[in-house]
């Protein structure tokens, strides 16, 4: 801790001397520990050093989210192992974690949930990077500590809250060959000695893509991308109350709208088309507390309320007067409000082997709109659930190498009987260079207000809701081995991690009939239809492991990994299949720091093996047989060169993602989303992309 402090205090003096005359800085202690040490605080008792965690996670820091021209979460994860990233053309793109995606992968900015899922998911391309300082990920249920949608594991986006210049500003501006713009400013001023104000907004535009259609055909209008436009604004104000506390205020406001524009109809005479439109619109406020008092007590006490629209219109445009009107029935309006409260408080006693957090969790959320259909509700077309629970877990540590926790969380679900659940977690430091984490852990999720009482049925669409759905429960076991030695110039650093994941009464999307009034999945009566609601799904399981190799030596930092995962065929347990079907991903990534010029290259591929899945189906003889969905492998490769100038007031950012011009693969027997392709291939990427970033950055480095 000396050293720490003493390190600190001769940073801030060498940047005082080498900082800029015009301003005179003021040292921010939350800054200056972000700058010493990789920390963390998803999950933990108090900030701590990654290595120190109890849990496993993998932290993205800003300079990567730069150096790969990140501009949202679906761009920085699609080179990230163990994550898998689908995309649909109209609902936006989603991850899936360890095998599991939908709602079981929890998204949060700064520990509150992120709401608003179209097609079970958060669109991750709505999720932007601007303030975002790091991104903590951890694999396994986290249902302890975040309750129902962690049971998969959790995506934290840490916000910037702090600098250290009184004064700080930067503008990023950012154009690709694909035809998409980025605009970004950031301010930052210290108002008084405890009073901290950042702000920053932006523009997001794509022009839309479509590499199906030549641009003189009559499908030139519609596009496989389609247009969309962007703008959002963050704000926090933070204010120190002492040096161990402080309280904070964020809000942020996020608008989309995308084109779906319709093909030519009666292209001879007064030609006219039905175009959709889609407007979004996400408004957060989140008022935090944290802080140490009476020395060895550490609260963090964070309140949200979180707002979500999503509009459609679809308007008859005629070509020849560009008049547009709407068609009658085709317009609709879905809403979600949330509101978080969640108090925790933890001990850091540092003489005695026992520590504890305790906390409350306290969640509501509710929807309106016309797809809405809940018979117990206080008013039409309006639905509402509610979570109060209550979480504890204590961690003992005999030596100073062990430490054991275990926890448990109870709750109140307003919906569904929530069982106790618990976990438990280990971590054992073996010695300087390797250390062991071993954990079990339970997990639950209720049902949605979506998958209970969603009602969509036009010409396009017959999908449902139902109320008879049992809540998810799991169990997980997982195991991590980690290697780290460091030499003079080098290091290495490898970590194993094998896990397991038993999912019981996983919901999902089936086609089905209705006898007596009961719904029932259609391929049990040997039947197919074109109408879908959510059904329990009776296992689901997933089984895999990892491996991560990083080595830097001076100025060189190459990394790769390789992940099988195999997930559980339930028809397996009647059909002649095999019990898992196994996928593999790899990566790699080559970093190199050209000191004399400063420049750095670095380069990221990543493979994705075939994708197989079992299900049944009927035939055109009437009969149920076992089918296979296959979706082709594919690559990602990009490559980026950085270069900074004027004192690190300017840098530049340029590169090419998709090097191989991946944009659709090919998909057999897929019953995917009607959205997602043309029946035999599956959208991926929009090709080869060249892209070119500029930072200009005053007041600080």
């Amino acid at each position: 801790m000396k050293i720490r402090i003493i390190f600190s205090s001769l940073s801030c003096l060498l940047y005082m001397h080498f900082g800029f005359a015009q301003s005179s800085p003021s040292v921010d202690s939350i800054g200056m520990y972000l700058e010493l040490a990789d920390v963390v605080v998803t999950a933990q008792y108090a900030p701590t050093d990654s290595r120190n965690a109890l849990y496993k996670i993998r932290t993205i820091k800003r300079d990567v989210i730069e150096q790969r021209g990140a501009i949202n979460l679906e761009q920085l994860l699609n080179q990230e192992l163990n994550i898998r990233i689908s995309q649909d053309l109209i609902l936006g793109s989603s991850l899936s974690l360890q095998g599991v995606s939908g709602q079981n992968v929890k998204i949060m900015i700064d520990g509150v949930p992120v709401i608003g899922r179209v097609g079970d998911d958060i669109d991750l391309s709505q999720i932007n990077l601007s303030n975002i300082e790091r991104v903590e990920l951890i694999e396994g249920p986290m249902s302890v500590h975040y309750g129902t949608n962690a049971l998969g594991g959790v995506v934290n986006l840490i916000t910037k809250k702090s600098q250290i210049n009184k004064f700080d500003f930067q503008v990023i501006s950012q154009v690709e060959s694909i035809g998409a713009q980025n605009l970004n400013a950031q301010a930052g001023a210290r108002l008084s000695d405890k009073l901290l104000l950042r702000l920053d907004g932006g523009y997001n535009n794509f022009a839309g893509f479509n590499a199906l259609a030549p641009s003189d055909s009559l499908l030139a209008r519609t596009f496989q991308w389609n247009p969309k436009e962007q703008w959002f604004a963050n704000g926090i104000l933070r204010y120190d109350i002492n040096g161990a506390q402080s309280l904070r205020y964020s809000m942020s406001l996020f608008d989309e709208q995308i084109e779906n524009l319709g093909q030519l109809r009666r292209p001879q005479f007064r030609p006219y088309a039905f175009d959709d439109f889609y407007y979004t619109r996400r408004l957060d406020h989140v008022l935090s507390y944290e802080g140490t008092f009476l020395k060895n007590l550490y609260w963090n006490i964070t309140s949200g309320y979180n707002t979500f629209r999503r509009q459609k219109n679809t308007l008859r445009t005629e070509m020849e007067s560009r008049e547009q009107s709407e068609v009658p029935g085709q317009q609709d309006t879905t809403r979600y409000n949330a509101l978080v409260f969640r108090p925790i408080l933890a001990s850091r006693f540092g003489d005695s082997p026992f520590n504890f957090q305790i906390g409350l969790d306290i969640n509501y959320e509710n929807g309106y709109g016309q797809r809405f259909r809940d018979a117990a509700a206080s008013k039409a077309q309006f639905s509402e659930i509610a979570d109060y629970a209550g979480f504890i877990t204590l961690q003992y540590q005999p030596v100073s190498a062990l430490q054991i926790q275990v926890g448990a969380r109870g709750a109140y679900n307003t919906r569904f009987d929530a069982p106790i659940i618990p976990s438990l977690h280990l971590k054992y430091d073996i010695n300087k260079t390797w250390q062991l984490r071993a954990s079990y852990a339970q997990g639950f999720r209720s049902p949605s207000i979506k998958e209970l009482f969603f009602y969509f049925v036009d010409a396009s669409h017959y999908i449902i809701g139902n109320p008879d759905l049992l809540a998810e429960t799991s169990d997980n076991v997982q195991f991590i081995l980690d290697y780290d030695q460091k030499w003079n110039i080098s290091r290495l650093q490898v970590t194993l991690t094998g896990f397991y994941n038993d999912i019981r009464n996983k919901i999902d999307l089936f086609d089905y009939v209705e006898i007596n009034g009961e719904l029932v999945p259609a391929a049990s009566l040997g039947q197919n239809t074109t109408q879908f609601a959510y059904f329990n799904q009776d296992r689901f399981k997933a089984l895999g492991s990892n491996i991560r190799i990083n080595y830097s030596l001076k100025n060189l930092e190459i990394a790769a990994g390789i992940a099988p995962t195999g997930r559980y065929n339930p028809l397996s347990e009647t059909e002649n299949v095999a019990a898992y079907t196994f996928t593999n991903e790899l990566n790699g990534q080559v970093n190199y720091h050209f000191n004399k010029i400063g420049l750095r290259t670095a380069f990221f591929i990543r493979y994705n093996d075939k994708f197989i899945r079992f299900y049944q189906t009927v035939n055109q003889e009437g009969n149920t047989v076992v089918a296979q969905a296959i979706q082709d492998g594919f690559t990602l490769a990009d490559l980026t060169l950085t270069k900074a100038f004027w004192k690190n007031r300017l840098q530049l950012t340029s590169g090419v993602r998709n090097l191989l011009d991946i944009r659709n693969v090919n998909t057999i027997g897929t019953q995917g989303s009607a959205h997602s392709g043309d029946g035999s291939s599956s959208p991926i990427a929009t090709g080869r992309n060249y892209f070119a970033r500029l930072r200009w950055q005053l007041n600080g480095r």
